[in-house]
């Protein structure tokens, strides 16, 4: 006899000998007893619910496979439930994905709502206890049983008297047997960086951490990415990345999406910080074509993210590092960054060995990227762009004329190169009006200069009043 049935003919005996208006006065509210019932309730549910050891249901299972269902009892029936979930000896998969499982599925089919009901909570927790891998090899067994579960579940309800929690929470959440399980949960994964707080929600029903519900969760997450508000997006984007630090398997789906989605909005045109570096962590730069992770993006995503690498480069070149660099260069060059593929700083001695606290920030972000320039003074600095075909080097202190070449005369996969390589003057693909290689010099109205140089060679850039720089074109 069950615990709520014998708490009803208690109260049902108290109601035949006491009048409704004084039973209150007659007897003493027992809170000690009330609080032994709710503890031995508890105990009574949680040894109801505990999974039987793989002995017991390997028994049954040979019981069944022996004698059919005729012999079968109650407890094993209960044992059969449980073994859906397990991968037990001689079984290549687990039980639910066999062709046993598939004969214990059409069994529970059948049942009466009656006999359906002891086993229900085996076959709920086995519903999430298998792995999305595994139902999207062989998911006909698992889409019937959770018909089972959906069809059942109402009526289970309606015909327990004092429903478990478990039960509760499934009624309160019935959409977890749906075709989108996740759906009313995201909201709540996405905008609460406790990766606990769905799994509370939903802690009665023992759903195994590798279950294919926080699978779905999580996929179903990344894809709504795509239909965000541009504002809920950029919201988000801190949790990703948190959940992508948590869970490295999802690392590929977040950062596509995340990229894709930033790619269409209006700020496109704006470094994300924290993306740029985890993208670095994760894909390496995506300036190299060696590096495979960028495949997984369009490469007109890519090359916004390149972007993000080159003005970074230029900003921290002309306006972190370089206290001497003329800020005229920085207005010229960034007018290229369309048509900039690559980008590489050269440090020298004095911005290699900085405390400074912004120094040291953006050489730990770009750890890896950066390489030193010897044999020139401490305060000195370089870069190349690659702007189309032409490979261009420029320097930090004035007095240094600014090279071209076709194919780099260094080697730059080295950590550390000299002056000299990149002054590679021979090399230079820009020449005077006498034929010779030279180095462009930065005196006077240089810009128009640079211009004409880079128009000979099939360079334009595409931003307008090019050749002034603003504080030149304010002037006039």
């Amino acid at each position: 006899m069950s615990i709520a049935i014998l708490k009803q003919r208690l109260n049902q005996s108290v109601d035949n000998f006491s009048e409704a208006d004084q039973v209150h006065n007659k007897f003493v509210k027992p809170t000690k007893l009330m609080k032994t019932l709710a503890l031995i309730e508890r105990k009574f549910d949680d040894m109801e619910n505990t999974q039987p050891i793989e002995e017991k249901i390997a028994k049954s299972i040979l019981k069944l496979e022996e004698h059919g269902t005729d012999y079968l009892t109650k407890r094993d029936w209960k044992n059969l439930a449980w073994s859906l979930s397990k991968k037990l000896l001689n079984y290549e998969d687990k039980i639910l994905f066999t062709f046993i499982g598939g004969q214990l599925i059409e069994q529970f089919s059948k049942m009466e709502p009656e006999s359906l009901k002891s086993v229900y909570f085996p076959l709920l927790y086995s519903y999430f206890a298998v792995e999305q891998d595994e139902i999207n090899k062989r998911p006909n067994n698992w889409i019937q049983l959770r018909n089972i579960l959906n069809n059942n579940r109402s009526t289970l309800f309606q015909a327990t008297l004092k429903p478990k929690k478990w039960l509760t929470t499934l009624t309160d959440h019935p959409e977890v047997l749906s075709l989108d399980p996740s759906k009313r949960f995201i909201r709540d994964f996405l905008q609460n960086s406790d990766d606990s707080r769905v799994s509370k929600q939903l802690e009665s029903l023992s759903i195994a951490p590798n279950s294919w519900f926080w699978d779905s969760l999580v996929n179903s997450s990344i894809k709504s990415v795509k239909t965000m508000k541009e504002e809920d997006y950029f919201k988000v984007i801190p949790r990703f990345l948190l959940l992508l630090e948590r869970n490295p398997i999802y690392t590929t789906a977040i950062l596509t999406a995340l990229l894709e989605r930033y790619a269409s909005t209006s700020k496109r045109a704006v470094v994300h910080e924290a993306l740029k570096h985890t993208c670095l962590t994760q894909w390496d730069n995506p300036q190299y074509d060696s590096s495979a992770g960028w495949r997984n993006v369009s490469l007109d995503t890519k090359k916004m993210v390149i972007q993000w690498f080159v003005r970074a480069d230029l900003e921290a070149f002309f306006k972190l590092f370089s206290q001497t660099a003329d800020v005229d260069r920085f207005d010229y060059w960034i007018k290229f960054i369309d048509k900039i593929s690559f980008s590489q700083i050269f440090l020298g001695p004095a911005a290699v060995q900085s405390r400074h606290a912004e120094h040291r920030k953006f050489r730990e972000l770009n750890r890896g990227r950066l390489k030193n320039i010897t044999g020139s003074t401490p305060s000195n600095n370089a870069f190349l762009l690659k702007i189309d075909n032409v490979h261009i080097v420029d320097f930090s202190d004035t007095g240094n004329a600014c090279y071209g070449y076709s194919d780099l005369p260094f080697n730059l996969s080295k950590k550390n190169i000299t002056v000299h390589e990149l002054k590679n003057k021979p090399h230079s693909i820009f020449r005077n009006g006498f034929g010779d290689t030279i180095g462009l010099s930065h005196a006077g109205n240089w810009e128009a200069r640079f211009d004409k140089t880079l128009a000979e060679l099939g360079v334009f850039s595409d931003q307008p009043n090019g050749g002034l720089s603003k504080r030149r074109r304010n002037r006039y």
